[in-house]
């Protein structure tokens, strides 16, 4: 059988997706896909080593890995003004063979990465880690300053907030529109950089925000944050993740979750994650999810991993604030079916 270039190109790259996630059934998944035979899977196999694009590791269930190339700058923090992001786009982006697609979202993320290191994290030194392979880029900006989470905590608690710990800060972060300094920014910088990007995580104190990941064991574990950290016993770890070919237009994420009068308008919360990786039980843990949400006009709360969901917290979350707050939209997702039925006798509770 016979595929055009865009046939054979699509079949690449979803076996370059499979292998990056280390299936183990990559050859049999791959035929299955697309209908073609476990052997002519393996001349692709067999192209891509040729090409450099994977090569042969046993080590992994599906017996191969990406190929990247790896490349790192370091910079003395106290020399550098946020004027100074020019440094990337000199540096880092000479480096990657993108499309526009990526090349938007990498200069909306980068120099966000990077600013909030020279203005927030007080740090001395500051490191970018490049690896690049025919599939995707991976980029870590590590710093050695106070750390991200931190430097919420403490405005949190200039500012007279009560709840205080590492998991408020991620929570803020989840929400958007939080900055420790408002006269200067908005908020929105790590917001929209979570959803154009595949992945998004920052690791610092031994806590994690995260987006596309699949859980803190995978990530704490990884050898790139385990570099990268041997570099930097505090500060903040920021690991980015973007397919090269990417079809996410950032104009399409920035429509979706803002207004060109108002700005952001629609968060994201994150269920699980936001309480503290546990199904959402009680009232506390919705008060703490409500806080600050009347900033928006929309909330989509993601479900997902949720398993039930307690009356108490359903009760707080869609009957108390919404009552309170009519104008604000609460758009639950990604419900099974035990979560849907507490969200349906929560809406439906009449008092």
């Amino acid at each position: 059988m016979s595929f055009d270039e865009v046939k054979r190109k699509e079949i690449k790259l979803y076996l370059l997706r499979k292998i990056q996630e280390d299936d183990e059934f990559v050859v049999s998944k791959v035929a299955d896909a697309f209908g073609i035979s476990m052997t002519s899977v393996k001349r692709y196999i067999d192209s891509e080593i040729s090409c450099n694009h994977i090569c042969q590791d046993l080590d992994r269930k599906c017996k191969y890995n990406l190929v990247y190339t790896k490349a790192q700058f370091n910079y003395d923090l106290s020399k550098l003004t946020e004027s100074d992001d020019e440094i990337i786009y000199e540096d880092v982006f000479p480096l990657l063979n993108i499309n526009n697609n990526a090349y938007k979202i990498w200069s909306y993320v980068l120099p966000e990465i990077f600013n909030n290191s020279i203005e927030h994290s007080f740090g001395k030194k500051i490191s970018i880690y490049i690896y690049t392979c025919f599939l995707n880029t991976k980029i870590i900006v590590v710093d050695d300053g106070i750390g991200v989470f931190k430097s919420i905590i403490d405005y949190r608690k200039k500012n007279g907030n009560k709840d205080n710990d590492l998991r408020d800060a991620v929570l803020e972060l989840y929400k958007g529109k939080f900055t420790t300094n408002p006269q200067n920014h908005s908020g929105e910088g790590i917001f929209f950089s979570s959803k154009l990007l595949d992945k998004l995580a920052l690791v610092s104190d031994n806590t994690i925000f995260k987006t596309g990941f699949d859980g803190e064991y995978k990530i704490i574990n990884s050898h790139l944050l385990s570099y990268a950290m041997k570099f930097s016993k505090k500060g903040t770890v920021a690991i980015m993740e973007l397919e090269n070919d990417t079809k996410r237009k950032s104009i399409d994420i920035f429509n979706e979750y803002s207004d060109v009068d108002e700005g952001l308008i629609k968060t994201m919360v994150p269920v699980f994650e936001a309480c503290r990786e546990r199904n959402p039980i009680a009232r506390s843990q919705a008060r703490r999810i409500t806080d600050r949400l009347n900033a928006f006009k929309e909330v989509e709360l993601d479900f997902s991993n949720c398993e039930i969901m307690a009356q108490g917290f359903a009760d707080e979350l869609f009957r108390v604030f919404q009552n309170a707050n009519p104008n604000i939209k609460l758009i639950p997702v990604n419900m099974n079916e035990e979560v849907n039925f507490m969200y349906l006798h929560a809406i439906h509770t009449k008092v």
